[in-house]
């Protein structure tokens, strides 16, 4: 069975430095909405995007190593 990646590939394809040391929330294969509060960047996200799937996600800030 492939698993879907297309959520997590995103950071791949966007330029994510508008992003650094927020949250971000997504819908699909876009970016709807981030801020400073996960909660509130979730709550954002559910308005925009009734009844779909949302991955909520902390783009790192610049000098973080990721493994």
């Amino acid at each position: 069975m492939k698993k879907d990646t297309s959520k997590r590939d995103i950071f791949t394809k966007i330029n994510i430095e508008e992003y650094k040391g927020k949250w971000v929330a997504i819908c699909e294969t876009d970016i709807v909405c981030y801020g400073e509060n996960a909660k509130k960047t979730f709550e954002e996200a559910q308005k925009k995007c009734k009844n779909k799937k949302i991955i909520i996600a902390r783009v790192p800030e610049e000098g973080t190593m990721i493994y």
